[in-house]
């Protein structure tokens, strides 16, 4: 190979992986980030409720990679652009619901890819498309093509010098090689290997920036290409974007630092995106653990009261499972404004004492707790084995 300018100015541009770096933390997270993937693909759910999940964080991933990059449309806009509704953007900022348009568009690509089985090697044409995607019915200065490569000198944030335009086709292409090469983790291991490719795949895109604009959208993409691609759950592979948008500062500052010095060091990056990425998994999984026990708790309740039920049992069946829909303790005197119009219906030509009777009985058979006058339903009988915490996974 002749040499190439970037040998010199971009010494830390190498297609490699060294875990020299690593502390037992990266080791540690790695191992977590694996076993917490391969518990949410087990986690049975209503398709329902898992399309109602998975939408909500595409929806927060597609906000955050664009939020990163300065969109500042809000959740119930980006909402109806999703859903195809006039959201009522005005002239001004019509540019950014483009902007979301096209990261959802990408988004759909890798969605669509992956269910036509066209989840192969990764390559140099499909991350030109992914940028075109991207960049798409967005207005650009002439110095910047869609999906081509550039052919200026770019400076990132005012002090990160991107890598030599005249190397950039060649960069990517090594990228892609270098990404779609066994990386000698055993089978028992790949997703491990699947989070560091992703990560490496973010920050190779972002030290080249090969092309004119949306450079940072694209290697976001990319990363959320490969963790799907390569078995993450679909669910989790949108908890980096929001990551990095929330912690943005955070972010910008850890990929200044893995290229500082001229020697490059990921592991200051890799060890800032798998932390991030382990504590929302955290997050993620408590609120998939939540929606699957409220679907058990029903199923319980149903159980223990089942067959012909007197007007009685039926009422309590009802008060019960309307209670169980709050997922914080209610007033025990603000409970009787909060039932829905089903409920009510049993306590017609009732008295308050009757309610209030109900709720006792509720808690003495343990399905309710009263806690200093704050009424909740009692799941924790249904929940783990001790000592473990509730709180912790």
């Amino acid at each position: 190979m002749d040499n190439k300018k970037y040998e010199s100015t971009h010494p830390w541009i190498k297609f490699d992986f060294d875990a020299k770096d690593f502390t037992y933390k990266e080791w540690i997270l790695l191992g977590a980030a694996q076993s917490k993937c391969r518990h949410l693909s087990c986690i049975a759910l209503y398709p329902e409720s898992k399309q109602k999940l998975l939408r909500v964080y595409m929806q927060k991933g597609i906000q955050a990679t664009t939020a990163i990059e300065g969109n500042t449309l809000s959740e119930e806009e980006i909402e109806k652009i999703i859903d195809g509704k006039n959201a009522d953007i005005p002239k001004s900022k019509e540019y950014q619901e483009q902007e979301i348009k096209n990261v959802l568009e990408a988004y759909n690509n890798i969605a669509d890819d992956i269910k036509n089985l066209r989840t192969g090697n990764l390559s140099f044409e499909q991350i030109k498309s992914d940028n075109r995607t991207i960049l798409q019915k967005i207005a650009q200065t002439e110095s910047v093509m869609p999906g081509e490569i550039r052919t200026h000198s770019v400076v990132v944030g005012g002090a990160y010098r991107g890598a030599p335009a005249e190397d950039c086709e060649y960069l990517l292409r090594e990228l892609c090689d270098w990404l779609n090469k066994d990386w000698g983790f055993d089978n028992d291991n790949k997703i491990i290997e699947v989070l560091l490719k992703a990560v490496m795949a973010h920050l190779y895109i972002a030290w080249i920036h090969p092309f004119g604009d949306g450079n940072g959208r694209t290697a976001r993409v990319l990363e959320l290409r490969v963790l799907m691609n390569g078995g993450v759950p679909d669910i989790a592979s949108h908890l980096l974007s929001n990551f990095y948008n929330e912690t943005r500062s955070d972010y910008y500052s850890r990929l200044s630092e893995a290229s500082g010095n001229r020697s490059g060091n990921p592991a200051v990056f890799i060890s800032y995106a798998l932390q991030g990425f382990v504590d929302e998994l955290d997050k993620q999984i408590k609120i998939i653990l939540e929606e699957q026990l409220d679907v058990i708790w029903t199923n319980y309740i149903y159980s223990k009261f089942s067959g012909e039920l007197s007007s009685s049992r039926l009422r309590k069946r009802e008060l019960l499972l309307d209670i169980s829909k709050y997922r914080i303790p209610i007033d025990r005197d603000e409970l009787i404004i909060r039932l829905n119009v089903k409920t009510l219906s049993q306590y017609q030509n009732k008295s308050s004492m009757t309610f209030y009777r109900d709720i006792k009985q509720l808690v003495n058979d343990k399905f309710l707790k009263d806690e200093n006058g704050k009424i909740s339903a009692n799941k924790d009988q249904l929940q783990g084995f001790l000592p473990i915490s509730k709180n912790k996974l």
